[in-house]
């Protein structure tokens, strides 16, 4: 069966997603908030094309989005798209219809999308593309604290359901246990002050950051990044349609700053969603990751965080070192494949929070 491809550009979306075509939908392409984010994007160009949508007798059974972004490589400023959401209708899996939507994508962006955030089922597909190259690879770390056995043992495609209260029980009284004897000495000149979002003080430093980032992001882009989630509070409607997230019951960003001595020396960012904390943006030196370890282990604790995800190698350096007071923690990170070359890039400095990372 031949694969009807509809496309949406970024000046089409609003009028597409309040149309009454888009409401008939059995499985919606994109949901309300994202659009709007979508729409948002500082780097978003009115042509750029968003949506790839794949019909089969007027059925909708794949799609993929993308996101506008910017690089600066070899001296000038490059806009590609990110690889954001991809889905096909369970019955019409294994047909190639999700590679040939990437292949439009490919060619519509002028050859230049990235990819990261991946299922390992999206990875073999960007594999097996032969388009895409790995251009960074994270050295992070994931640690354990107040996990849930289910969703543990899920990851893992496990399932005790019998023995979960039992375990979770168990898991609890090691994790307070080891809290009792976890008593960190951290330099008393070092401080850190908690803001719900960046502040003067912040964008002020963010402007004399040297300019080696992969991404440039500045005081437009923390204000998408916080104005307009892809995570709602309230159920809608989408939550049911839409084959990605849209509800949570607990999702926020915190701003951390960083004193020594009272002298400002620079914040970082990280996002909790159902005791899932991931850090996003650092941009303080790296001679206090050790400060900010022992930060977030208290943080951890104090708030019952059940697992923490870091992609920064210094960071997880630090936080391997000892692992206590966590239950488990274990080296973790993904790729960021590219479709093209980006230059000097051993010499960049890639954030937690690439792609569509802080928004999910």
């Amino acid at each position: 069966m031949t694969l009807q491809v509809k496309k949406i550009r970024l000046s089409e979306l609003e009028n597409f997603v309040n149309s009454k075509e888009f409401q008939n939908y059995e499985v919606i392409p994109i949901s309300s908030i994202r659009a709007q984010s979508y729409l948002a994007n500082p780097h978003g160009h009115p042509d750029d094309i968003v949506l790839y949508l794949g019909f089969i007798a007027n059925k909708l059974v794949a799609f993929r989005s993308i996101f506008a972004d910017t690089i600066h490589s070899d001296g000038q400023q490059l806009r590609f798209g990110w690889c954001s959401g991809a889905w096909v209708h369970n019955l019409f899996r294994r047909k190639g219809y999700s590679k040939q939507l990437l292949q439009e994508a490919y060619t519509d962006w002028n050859e230049k999308l990235m990819f990261t955030n991946y299922s390992p089922e999206a990875e073999k597909l960007i594999i097996n593309s032969k388009r895409f190259q790995a251009i960074h690879q994270f050295e992070g770390c994931r640690a354990y604290a107040f996990v849930k056995t289910e969703k543990l043992l899920n990851e893992k495609n496990y399932s005790l359901p019998g023995l979960y209260p039992t375990l979770n029980f168990i898991i609890r009284v090691g994790i307070r246990f080891n809290r009792i004897f976890f008593r960190p000495s951290p330099p008393q000149s070092v401080a850190f002050e908690m803001l719900s979002q960046p502040d003067k003080d912040c964008y002020d430093f963010l402007k004399q950051q040297p300019g080696n980032s992969f991404s440039q992001k500045d005081q437009a882009f923390f204000n998408w990044l916080f104005q307009y989630p892809w995570l709602s509070d309230k159920k809608t409607p989408d939550a049911v349609r839409y084959p990605f997230s849209v509800f949570s019951e607990a999702f926020s960003y915190q701003t951390i700053k960083v004193y020594d001595n009272k002298s400002f020396k620079g914040f970082f960012i990280f996002s909790l969603r159902e005791g899932h904390l991931k850090t996003l943006f650092f941009y303080v030196p790296d001679l206090y990751m050790h400060e900010i370890a022992l930060f977030l282990k208290n943080y951890c604790l104090k708030y019952e965080i059940e697992r923490l995800t870091v992609y920064k190698k210094q960071l997880a350096d630090e936080l391997l070192k000892r692992k206590f007071p966590f239950l488990h923690a274990k080296r973790y990170g993904q790729k960021i494949y590219s479709t093209f070359q980006v230059s000097n890039q051993k010499q960049l400095i890639f954030q937690d929070g690439e792609g569509d990372v802080p928004f999910t």
